[in-house]
């Protein structure tokens, strides 16, 4: 299966498939309570995870962008707060307002306290987003998307890491070679399950 390396000229057909993968994701009821907001809010949370994983190099794709992987490489896996200003994280809080803005702002230091904690200062490729549009799942694409990050991976002898909310996830990852590191608790009570894939001891 053909796998594109997209740029930033991919946007809007890669946040599209996004957005519909992530459409019923437990997060965003909780971050936008209003079901008539949410699909922008949705759209607008892949875009700035998309916008700081594409200026990364870190974005792949099927050939028809129905399954998207948006990742931060080795060097790049620790974004800075400017990193989030100029990907759109202004707009998107202002689309939440004040209280659930503020919610918001308080998820990405809880997501880095458990990455720090299972990894410390190892490199790391660190997988931000990784969607398939519901009409396509189940046809083994998650894992093919995967495959150049896998294969970068094992080269340079580096973990993928990951964090899911739902832990029916937690099965489909360890599927594709993740294992589990851990649980916590973020903000406002939601779960966080941790995962990382070692490298592969027969990577040349």
């Amino acid at each position: 299966m053909s796998i594109d390396h997209l740029t930033s000229r991919d946007e809007r057909e890669a946040v599209a498939s996004l957005a519909a993968a992530f459409a019923a994701y437990p997060l965003f009821p909780q971050l936008c309570p209003d079901a008539r907001r949410q699909p922008r809010v949705i759209a607008g949370f892949c875009r700035l995870l998309f916008r700081i994983s594409v200026r990364a190099g870190g974005v792949f794709a099927t050939a028809d962008r129905s399954a998207v992987a948006c990742a931060l490489p080795p060097g790049s896996e620790w974004p800075s707060e400017w990193a989030y200003v100029r990907s759109g994280a202004l707009p998107l809080l202002w689309q939440l307002g004040f209280r659930n803005g503020y919610w918001f702002a308080q998820l990405g230091p809880a997501f880095d306290a458990a990455r720090r904690k299972h990894l410390r200062d190892r490199p790391h490729w660190y997988l931000h987003l990784l969607g398939v549009r519901p009409e396509m799942q189940g046809k083994g694409l998650s894992r093919a998307v995967m495959q150049p990050i896998f294969a970068a991976a094992d080269k340079n002898h580096v973990p993928v890491y990951l964090e899911t909310l739902p832990e029916a996830n937690v099965a489909i990852y360890r599927k594709m070679g993740f294992d589990l590191l851990g649980r916590s608790e973020l903000p406002g009570g939601l779960p966080n399950w941790e995962m990382v894939r070692e490298p592969l001891g027969n990577s040349n």
